[in-house]
């Protein structure tokens, strides 16, 4: 992985565009990002340097101190990062993110991140001073790891993301799991899912976001080129046969998602498996506008920020359950 520095002008917190995130403060450390998951929508923008380059801004921390000394009223949290995952296994970049959170943390400001990645101890131990103010969203679809590696070529293994859930429940910080993309015929099978779902509920956990891989042209392209001539390539030509053109729900981003009906149908039956292992699943109204009016960061935070670590009972008020009615190798 090439590793390209180099200064930012803009400034480092972006509010973002997307209305599940209500105009919090983003940040992303790089442009590019090492892990090159194939559904990866990031991978379409304009600034992207291309597979197997990243660009790490060298004066971001100086530029977050000067932001935050700037401003009147400082951020309740800060999103990391929608671009890029803020775990990537680079160490010029882990620890830009570690300085960058640290910052945030000291001057009472919250972290939240959804990650793929490995997260290293001294995060943990980091996260630990401040548990009250860490909002962790960890994505893992599978324990196998060769699927894992067809879709996701560079991410933490499967078993590297459990260490994650372990660590951070460990020092009292519940993360949310999202199963997100899933995958038709690849990742969203009972076989792939009761192990990980088992797992997950001897874990702790207690609720799971739901999204379906949508497809760009970049997006088609990649999963074509990770799965090549497989039945698993063929299974997702089949459901996307019957695909809908939906918008997402930020400015002018149209999408093929699977049809509702399909969508509905897997929802629910992934619901009921869940639900075995004590799991509650909801879906987010960003990736599915046709299916779910809330949406999964929404409000978060403003309604978590007073109690331990976001405890799961606030979460349920917050998500789209998808309810009844309504319709291995880890390493």
């Amino acid at each position: 992985m090439r590793v390209l520095l180099k200064e930012r002008k803009s400034s480092v917190l972006s509010p973002s565009t997307l209305k599940c995130l209500n105009g919090t403060p983003t940040l992303n450390p790089t442009a590019g990002c090492a892990h090159l998951c194939s559904y990866c929508y990031a991978r379409g923008y304009s600034n992207y340097p291309g597979d197997g380059t990243i660009v790490l801004y060298t004066n971001l921390v100086e530029k977050l101190e000067n932001e935050l000394g700037r401003k009147r009223k400082v951020p309740e949290f800060v999103y990391f990062s929608p671009s890029c995952d803020a775990f990537q296994p680079i160490k010029e970049v882990l620890d830009t993110t570690y300085s960058l959170m640290a910052i945030l943390l000291k001057k009472g400001i919250g972290v939240s991140f959804l990650t793929k990645g490995r997260i290293p101890d001294r995060f943990i131990a980091l996260f630990k001073l401040h548990s009250n103010s860490v909002n962790a969203h960890i994505g893992i679809t599978t324990l196998n790891r060769q699927i894992q590696k067809q879709i996701e070529s560079h991410a933490a293994t499967p078993g590297a993301r459990l260490k994650n859930i372990r660590a951070l429940t460990q020092i009292g910080i519940l993360p949310e799991i999202r199963f997100d993309l899933l995958i038709p015929g690849l990742t969203d099978s009972a076989d792939n899912l009761d192990p990980l779902l088992n797992i997950l509920g001897k874990s702790g956990i207690k609720s799971v976001g739901l999204n379906y891989l949508f497809l760009r042209p970049i997006i088609n392209r990649n999963i074509r080129e990770g799965l090549g001539h497989t039945e698993a390539m063929a299974e997702i030509s089949r459901a996307f046969c019957d695909n809908v053109d939906i918008r997402l729900l930020a400015s002018k981003s149209r999408v093929k998602a699977l049809n509702l009906d399909f969508r509905q149908k897997q929802y629910n039956r992934i619901s009921l498996l869940a639900k075995q292992y004590g799991i509650k699943t909801y879906v987010c109204g960003y990736k599915n506008p046709d299916i779910a009016e809330d949406l999964t960061c929404s409000n978060i935070w403003q309604n978590n920020s007073d109690k331990k670590a976001f405890q799961y009972q606030l979460f349920s008020s917050q998500h789209s359950e998808i309810t009844l009615s309504q319709s291995s190798n880890q390493d």
